[in-house]
């Protein structure tokens, strides 16, 4: 039979979320196994290795939403939202990434719809909507 005090200690190992809840309920551990019979550390330590995959988990979450964005001058973009030239090209069917190029240096895609990245030599990604009805033409 579990005691209240074993009990308690497992529900914070399964529910412990911030970091000064991991850092409570870890001491908590650490002072309660001193203790502990051989089954009840057992418990202890199999309540800790699934808070630490649920850690794992969550922190791979975050990991995967965190490569979704380019982070730049102290802004945050969401990569979904912006295309190389080329994949630009590619997506609206136009002939080359140059005819994306040209419309940077004539206007018809406006400055703030543009992120120049200076860390991958000066890549500039072109935000995702149409511009306009395109053509196949290089010099459209």
């Amino acid at each position: 039979m579990i005691g209240m005090k074993l009990r308690n200690l497992i529900e914070l190992l399964r529910t412990a979320d911030t970091p000064e809840e991991i850092t409570a309920v870890s001491q908590a551990v650490k002072k309660f196994v001193q203790d502990a019979s051989p089954e009840e550390v057992a418990l202890v330590k199999r309540a800790q290795s699934e808070m630490l995959d649920r850690i794992i988990a969550e922190s791979d979450m975050v990991i995967e939403e965190g490569k979704r964005y380019l982070a730049l001058n102290g802004k945050q973009y969401k990569l979904e939202d912006w295309l190389t030239s080329a994949e630009y090209a590619r997506k609206y069917g136009l002939s080359s990434a140059n005819v994306v190029t040209n419309w940077i240096m004539r206007g018809v895609i406006p400055p703030e719809d543009i992120i120049d990245v200076p860390e991958l030599n000066n890549l500039k990604l072109v935000r995702n909507r149409e511009y306009k009805k395109t053509s196949t033409e290089v010099g459209d």
